[in-house]
């Protein structure tokens, strides 16, 4: 800061204050202060919602293979084996599942892989996951 005087008749005035360079230079420390800030804050909206479509995909996984298993039971009947296409609505988006039922060198199990997609051509695959369906057991009771 740089003190100015100026003398004026019958008056001494003393004048302050911050040069031309002083200001941009602090305007110039500020923008690019910002800058980072805003920066970073876009990044953490755009990982926040990849992280919640993931996490919604995943979500779309668990309740296929639920819904698979508990039909398996219910109607003491494997799913076929092979590659299954299907969609899902579950908050507000539809999802695409891709499905494949694989036999396993156990008769008794079957592998179920369901992979989630965000496009219906499948090319955009979020999550994928994995279980192991066990044989339906029949009913003998009232033999």
């Amino acid at each position: 800061m740089i003190l100015y005087y100026s003398i004026l008749p019958d008056k001494i005035i003393q004048q302050r204050g911050f040069t031309l360079i002083e200001i941009i230079v602090a305007l110039l420390v500020i923008s690019v202060a910002l800058g980072a800030i805003i920066t970073t804050t876009a990044n953490s909206i755009k990982h926040g919602a990849h992280i919640k479509e993931k996490t919604i995909a995943l979500w779309a996984a668990q309740n296929y293979i639920a819904e698979t298993v508990i039909s398996s039971k219910a109607k003491k009947k494997w799913p076929a084996t092979g590659i299954k296409l299907d969609t899902m609505e579950l908050a507000g988006n539809t999802w695409f599942l891709k499905s494949e039922l694989k036999q396993t060198p156990d008769t008794n199990i079957r592998r179920l892989d369901v992979s989630v997609y965000s496009d219906k051509k499948t090319e955009n695959k979020l999550v994928s996951l994995t279980t192991y369906i066990l044989k339906p057991q029949k009913n003998n009771q009232g033999k």
